[in-house]
């Protein structure tokens, strides 16, 4: 006699449940990337692995047929994000769990940037000039709502003209970094999805054991070299780029240090609610950042944790399942 759990009406009443979260997901996507594509991850993943591959296909194609037929631009967002959420579930079982946000952080990011460049196109814009209109609309919304509430024309003590210049000059920036956010917890729901079905896949690894390539300092160095080429020019391109490059750069490293702040967090025994008031506070200090970033980057060479680094070790270590970070 099958198990209570595990009957008809329940297996297909969480087919219905994926399905439906897969194509929520996908409309949801161009809205809110951080929202819609874990939604849209965990019910791939919760039909891939309850062996139901046709329906996620086919939800995955329902969902980019609907959001198109909404949106008709939406569709390039949607095509190469489905795409890479099939291929990234379907080799959760062999591949890195760092290897497949990558490659969906790729994937988001050539699909916002197409959209973004169609929608300037549409419009009869360059991409900047487009996200000039949009954050100089935001900033003057922001400005006056505190003009009415007594203030100076200031935004967290900004001058508003001198914040949007600096907003649409770290337009990439953002996208990468929207980017990067949205598939990390993508292929986090995808591992815990996948794991509620029963298969063991290659999860994201706890914080304390995160070690990321050293492949992240090349585009360290290319920064600084920007950087280094646009010190002597006004309003130069090189300047932009690097700055882009660098900032995009310090968030790796600094989930690079955050790993070894967990890792001493761990040796010295600190309880769980102590870890996460620690981490709160690094995040609200900004002071402490740019430290945390450093220490990460110093990581690569001094190794603080001791991590084994040959070429045999394992893509990642077990993810944590106690809740701790």
């Amino acid at each position: 006699m099958p198990e209570a759990s595990d009957t008809p009406f329940v297996r297909t009443r969480d087919a219905v449940l994926l399905v439906s979260a897969t194509v929520f997901g996908g409309l949801v996507v161009p809205l809110l990337p951080l929202a819609g594509l874990p939604l849209a991850a965990a019910g791939i993943a919760g039909l891939v692995y309850r062996e139901r591959v046709v329906a996620a296909a086919l939800a995955s194609g329902a969902a980019v047929g609907l959001g198109t037929l909404l949106v008709p631009i939406d569709g390039v967002l949607l095509v190469p994000v489905f795409a890479a959420l099939l291929l990234v579930v379907g080799g959760m079982r062999r591949r890195s769990a760092l290897t497949s946000a990558a490659l969906l952080t790729a994937a988001v990011g050539v699909g916002l940037l197409v959209r973004t460049a169609l929608l300037a196109q549409v419009r009869g814009m360059t991409i900047p000039e487009l996200m000039r209109s949009g954050i100089e609309s935001a900033v003057e919304s922001l400005t006056v709502a505190g003009q009415a509430d007594g203030g100076q024309g200031a935004i967290f003590g900004v001058d508003a003209a001198t914040l949007g210049d600096t907003l649409v000059r770290l337009w990439p920036f953002d996208l990468f970094a929207s980017s990067l956010f949205a598939a990390v917890v993508a292929v986090a729901a995808a591992g815990w999805a996948a794991g509620r079905s029963g298969a063991e896949v290659r999860r994201l690894p706890r914080l304390d054991a995160l070690d990321l390539s050293p492949h992240v300092l090349w585009p360290f160095i290319g920064a600084v070299a920007l950087l280094a080429v646009g010190r002597g020019m006004s309003e130069s391109m090189a300047t932009t780029a690097g700055l882009n490059v660098l900032l995009g750069v310090r968030l790796l490293l600094l989930a690079q240090g955050l790993g070894v702040v967990s890792a001493l967090y761990r040796r010295v025994g600190i309880g769980g609610f102590m870890r996460v008031a620690g981490y709160v506070l690094l995040v609200v200090a900004d002071m402490i950042l740019p430290v945390v970033s450093v220490v990460g980057l110093i990581d690569f060479w001094a190794n603080f944790r001791k991590l084994p680094r040959d070429d045999n070790r394992p893509a990642e270590e077990p993810e944590d399942r106690t809740g701790e970070a």
